[in-house]
C-alpha cells in the first residue's frame, strides 16, 4: 500500500505555515546532510538507486517554521535489447529531482520533526547528457538517429521516475529521533527505518 500523501496536500502545507517552532528548533542540525545510496523498485529497470540530500533552514526569527529541502540523485541502468541478439546494448540513466516544504517541531521535542512539502516544488529531470548507452553497439549509428533516442529515452524515464521519487520524498513528512554525533554524522528514524546522513554542507 503505498503511503498516504498527507505530506503532499496543499491545504497541510498552508495550516503548517501558522504553527510556530522553539527558539532552538532545528538549529543543531542545520545544513546539508547527504544519505546513502538506497535502491529503488523502478519498472523496466535492471537495478535503480537515489542518493537523498537534506538541507534544513531554521527560521531565525522563530516565529515561522523552517524550511526543508530535499534533493536526489538518481542513477538507473536499463537493459535494452535489439532487433537481434548481437544488437543487444544497455542504457545509463542519470536523473535530478526535488522538492521543498517546511518543517516543525513535534509536541516541543526538538529531535522529531513534521514535515508538509509543497506539491508545486517538486522537479524531476532527466537531461539527455545524462542518458549514455553501450558504445560498441551504437558507434555505427548516425547522430540524429540517436539524438532522437536519448531524447524519447530521457523523457520516458523522467515520467517512469516520478512517482517513484514522489513516495520516497513523501517518506519525510515525519523524521524522528534526530542526533547529530561529532558534528559531521546525523542519525534519525523516517518512515521506520534507521538512517544515517554525512554533514556536506553548512547554513549561509
Amino acid at each position: 500500500m503505498k503511503i498516504s500523501s498527507i505530506s503532499f496536500c496543499a491545504s497541510a502545507f498552508v495550516a503548517l505555515l501558522a504553527i510556530t517552532v522553539s527558539c532552538s528548533g532545528g538549529t543543531q542540525f542545520a545544513g546539508a546532510w547527504q544519505g546513502n545510496p538506497e535502491r529503488i523498485n523502478v519498472e523496466g529497470a535492471s537495478d535503480a538507486s537515489a542518493t537523498v540530500t537534506v538541507d534544513f533552514s531554521p527560521n531565525s526569527d522563530s516565529k515561522n517554521a523552517g524550511i526543508l529541502n530535499l534533493s536526489a540523485v538518481i542513477e538507473v541502468e536499463q537493459p535494452v535489447t535489439g532487433g537481434a541478439v548481437d544488437r543487444a546494448y544497455q542504457s545509463s540513466i542519470a536523473a535530478t529531482a526535488s522538492i521543498t516544504g517546511r518543517y516543525v517541531t513535534e509536541d516541543d521535542d526538538d529531535d522529531d520533526l513534521v514535515v508538509s512539502f509543497d506539491p508545486s516544488t517538486m522537479v524531476v529531470n532527466v537531461d539527455p547528457s545524462g542518458v549514455t548507452f553501450s558504445q560498441n553497439i551504437l558507434s555505427g549509428m548516425q547522430q540524429p538517429m540517436l539524438d532522437s533516442l536519448t531524447s524519447v529515452t530521457a523523457e520516458h524515464w523522467r515520467v517512469a521516475l516520478t512517482p517513484h521519487i514522489r513516495d520516497l520524498f513523501n517518506r519525510y513528512h515525519s523524521i524522528e529521533d534526530i542526533k547529530v554525533h561529532h558534528q559531521d554524522i546525523m542519525s534519525c528514524e523516517i518512515a521506520d527505518r534507521d538512517y544515517t546522513f554525512r554533514r556536506v554542507g553548512v547554513p549561509d
